[in-house]
């Protein structure tokens, strides 16, 4: 990519930019060596024989440390690596890519292979461009391929091998060698880990059991919950917004959503995204994920849920949500029912009501539109969806939905502020308050 001349020309009150191309007059070794940012690795290139390589035709992407970016390695990292002439040259291989990258070429979750012989991954949002964790702070256009300065010093390491890095994910590392999961996590993959951290794991009393336990009944069971935390394809948060569903190993599914600078994993916020290993990426979660249930059994063991559950046993409609379905619940909160004034008293119009808030279908909060959705019961359900300032707002018949996307076996559920209420008893209802 050549570098561009801009000259700002204002004619009749337009702007008008031209631009000249300036062709490179340097290969990508002599552009770091002129530069004066990056002697470090210009004197490691050096002395494994990597400038012997990038002076040929190629072309090469360099992704190139600074000297700062080499000065912030820990001392005792820095001496180990410039004295081990093996391990440097595989870092500094690491950082080169056979052909010509251009940045219109970049795209968020773009693998580049190396010369390593490991994959790089390009992450693209709000902040910036990066490869790996190093961010681009300029390019530079070479005769021979591309250089791009770095932030930081890439490692090649998977997974677990990033895991054992990370002092705050020691809980994990431990469960993943008592369940044997090092091995198929060091795999090519590729893979993303929705990785607990260690308090994750100390506030989860059921796996605190499992893994004093040590039995091979519950290293299963632990294995089953970590193979829902890992989704085997590279999932790489970009920029905006986006709305998906992922399969975990287990074969279970994730909720997965970006909203701006937040993640979300099942509702649940992610600390840290994109932490990019040769072989997938990590997102840090301050909470274990819990598998899906069906929604039957979802409501009945989430107290939040208990006016719900409580109503649809009494009409018999608890196994029909243990069905295949799928269905979509508006599941009214215990607030919302409190607020009621008096619900039916009867079957009938006790079941009236209930189906009201229960669709055939499965419809995730993205998939929601303006219109009307009919209901078990037989009658419509009025859907609008707003947007303003960034934020969507669904309106269900007279509710508005509070929380979304709560992910079952057998369909979705989403909370709302009210208790449905149908057309023929809406002249009734009576509120407190």
């Amino acid at each position: 990519m050549a570098a561009a001349l801009v000259i700002a020309v204002v004619l009749g009150g337009i702007n008008l930019d031209l631009r000249s191309q300036v062709a490179p007059t340097t290969t990508v070794v002599e552009s770091l060596q002129e530069d004066g940012n990056f002697t470090v690795l210009s004197e490691a290139m050096n002395s494994t024989g990597l400038t012997e390589v990038l002076n040929g035709t190629g072309p090469f992407t360099v992704f190139a440390p600074t000297d700062d970016a080499f000065g912030e390695l820990p001392s005792m990292e820095q001496e180990r690596l410039m004295s081990d002439q093996e391990n440097l040259s595989e870092v500094l291989r690491y950082h080169v890519v056979a052909g010509d990258i251009t940045n219109e070429s970049l795209t968020n979750g773009m693998a580049l292979i190396t010369l390593e012989g490991r994959d790089l991954t390009v992450v693209m949002n709000e902040t910036g461009t990066y490869v790996n964790d190093a961010k681009v702070t300029k390019d530079i256009d070479s005769i021979n391929g591309m250089v791009y300065s770095l932030d930081a010093v890439m490692k090649p390491r998977t997974l677990v091998q990033t895991v054992e890095n990370d002092t705050e994910l020691s809980m994990l590392l431990e469960a993943l060698d008592r369940t044997n999961l090092t091995d198929e996590l060091n795999a090519s993959g590729p893979f993303t880990l929705f990785a607990p951290t260690d308090a994750a794991f100390e506030d989860n009393e059921m796996v605190s059991e499992l893994l004093q336990r040590n039995d091979t009944a519950s290293m299963d069971e632990l294995r089953e919950l970590l193979l829902y935390h890992v989704v085997p394809a590279k999932v790489v948060a970009g920029n905006g917004t986006m709305n998906q569903t992922l399969e975990a190993l287990s074969g279970q599914r994730l909720v997965y959503k970006i909203d701006g600078e937040n993640v979300s994993i099942n509702n649940n916020e992610v600390v840290e995204s994109n932490i990019i290993a040769t072989n997938g990426v990590i997102y840090t979660l301050d909470t274990m994920l819990t598998p899906p249930q069906t929604i039957n059994m979802t409501l009945a063991e989430n107290e939040s849920f208990s006016r719900a559950y409580q109503g649809l046993s009494e009409v018999n409609l608890t196994e029909q949500l243990n069905a295949s379905g799928p269905f979509t619940v508006f599941v009214p909160s215990n607030e919302a029912f409190d607020a009621v004034s008096q619900l039916p008293q009867d079957e009938d119009n006790l079941t009236a009501l209930l189906t009201f808030h229960v669709v055939n279908g499965e419809m995730f909060s993205w998939q929601l539109e303006n219109g009307t959705l009919t209901t078990l019961n037989g009658q419509t359900l009025n859907v609008t969806v707003e947007e303003a300032n960034g934020t969507t707002t669904w309106t269900i018949g007279n509710a508005t939905i509070v929380t979304s996307d709560i992910i079952c076996t057998n369909g979705v559920i989403h909370v709302v502020d009210e208790v449905l209420l149908p057309p023929d008893m809406m002249a009734g209802k009576g509120r407190t308050g």
